[in-house]
């Protein structure tokens, strides 16, 4: 019966393959819009019935779909905070390098992680894995390894923020404050890059201008001089958005 039941996942995980690959092939090819139960299916050579025994919805399998583009980006996480030197520049980091691939991919991000209909996200996360395990890395450092089992934005964000709450360089309450203001402008923004209303190198330029104004606000006064010293440095090269590519 065992045998069986792993023949079956085999199975199981084969098809599902087929159909996230067939779904990566048409957004690369068109767009996200693009993308329907049909067109996978028939790209696939199965039938939409066929599809449904194996994903939620449409929205699932896009979402499993894209997930190349989070993997990048966590993989590039590493090399953003390698010389950081305390959680204050580890956060202010990420937040530059989620930019850069938010901005460069914004319908992508934008369904990844502000999508309406979210709330299986971190059970699709987990899922991928299980499908592509040799996508998953072994080492992690500490500071990252519970954000890249998590896909909801506001929990990978606050992860790093409770490590600037552990060290005592902001207050618990200020740091809730701090990290859904953030959301909200980083959404806004990345609505006008997905619109054309902004460009990637503009807006890259006020998120982290609006990061480093609130943060400076929101953190204890005695540790002000660490995002003084350290927000020049990471403005120092935004006209090479590409930078953590």
């Amino acid at each position: 019966m065992p045998e069986k039941d792993e023949r079956e996942k085999i199975k199981q995980h084969r098809i599902m393959k087929y159909f996230i690959q067939s779904t990566i092939k048409i957004i690369q090819e068109e767009n996200i819009g693009s993308v329907t139960i049909r067109k996978v299916a028939n790209h696939a050579g199965y039938t939409s019935a066929t599809l449904y025994n194996y994903f939620d919805n449409l929205s699932h399998l896009v979402f499993l779909a894209n997930m190349t583009h989070l993997e990048d980006y966590n993989k590039k996480i590493f090399r953003c905070v390698s010389d950081c030197k305390n959680p204050i520049e580890v956060y202010m980091s990420v937040c530059k390098c989620f930019s850069v691939h938010a901005y460069e991919n914004p319908e992508i991000f934008t369904h990844l992680f502000f999508s309406q209909e979210r709330e299986k996200y971190d059970e699709y996360t987990d899922q991928y894995y299980e499908l592509f395990p040799e996508k998953k890395d072994t080492v992690i450092p500490e500071v990252l390894e519970k954000m890249f089992h998590i896909n909801n934005l506001y929990n990978r964000s606050f992860i790093m923020l409770k490590k600037c709450i552990d060290e005592d360089y902001i207050e618990e309450e200020n740091a809730k404050d701090f990290n859904d203001i953030c959301l909200r402008f980083n959404k806004t923004i990345l609505d006008d890059v997905s619109n054309n209303l902004l460009a990637k190198d503009e807006a890259l330029k006020l998120t982290l201008k609006y990061y480093y104004q609130l943060f400076t606000f929101f953190i204890k006064p005695e540790y002000k001089y660490i995002l003084e010293e350290y927000y020049p440095k990471l403005i120092s090269n935004n006209k090479k958005i590409a930078h953590f590519n």
